[in-house]
C-alpha cells in the first residue's frame, strides 16, 4: 500500500512539472515571434471595426458583372467573413520557419517604417507581404500577394488592408480546361456619422 502513494507522490509531483515547463515554453514562443502576429492584430482590427461605428460599402465583380450592397461595421459575421483572408496569414507557424526573408525601411523624419516578407522561393502562399506602420508602430496599411502556379492549375490573389479606409481582395483561378475565374472585392469603411 505505501508503494502506491509514493508513487501516486512522485506522478503528481511529475505532472506539476511537466505543467510548469508547458508554460514557460508557450510564454517564449510568443514572445519571441520572428514576424508580425497578423492573426491577432486582424481579430483586434474586427473587433475595431464592430465597435467603431463604420459602414461597409462592399462591390463585388465575379467576371466582369458587379454587384454592390452596404454593410453595418456592427456584423460581426460580416467583418469575420471579410477580414478572413488576412487572419489566416501566419508566418510564425513552425512548417514557415525560416521561409521568409524580412527586410525593412525607416523614414526618420516622418518615423514611419515599411516592413517586407518575401518568400524565400519555396513557399508561394503568401509570397510577399509588406506592411507601412506609423511612428507608433500601428500597422496602418498590408498588401499581400500570393500565387500558385502549376501545369493544372494557376491561383493569383492580391489583397490590401488600408485601415479606417478600404479592404481589397482580387482572386484570379484558371483551372486546366475550364474557363478563369476573376473576383474583386473593394470594401469603402467609413464612418457612419461622416458629414
Amino acid at each position: 500500500m505505501r508503494h502506491y502513494r509514493y508513487m501516486t507522490v512522485l506522478l503528481t509531483i511529475f505532472g506539476f512539472i511537466a505543467c510548469h515547463q508547458d508554460n514557460n515554453t508557450t510564454g517564449k514562443t510568443t514572445a519571441a515571434a520572428k514576424f508580425e502576429p497578423l492573426p491577432a492584430y486582424f481579430n483586434g482590427e474586427r473587433e475595431h471595426i464592430r465597435t467603431g461605428s463604420f459602414s461597409l460599402h462592399k462591390t463585388v465583380t465575379l467576371n466582369g458583372v458587379s454587384d454592390t450592397a452596404t454593410l453595418d461595421g456592427a456584423d460581426s459575421t460580416a467583418v469575420k467573413d471579410l477580414l478572413k483572408p488576412f487572419a489566416d496569414m501566419d508566418l510564425n507557424k513552425p512548417s514557415l520557419r525560416d521561409e521568409y526573408d524580412t527586410s525593412s525601411l525607416y523614414d526618420p523624419f516622418s518615423g514611419r517604417k515599411s516592413v517586407i516578407y518575401k518568400s524565400k522561393g519555396k513557399q508561394t502562399f503568401p509570397s510577399e507581404i509588406t506592411m507601412e506602420l506609423d511612428k507608433n508602430g500601428t500597422i496602418q496599411q498590408i498588401n499581400v500577394h500570393s500565387y500558385t502556379v502549376n501545369m493544372v492549375y494557376e491561383f493569383r490573389q492580391d489583397l490590401l488592408y488600408q485601415r479606417n479606409k478600404n479592404i481589397r481582395i482580387a482572386t484570379y483561378q484558371k483551372i486546366a480546361f475550364l474557363a478563369p475565374k476573376e473576383i474583386e472585392v473593394n470594401v469603402a469603411v467609413t464612418p457612419k456619422n461622416r458629414m
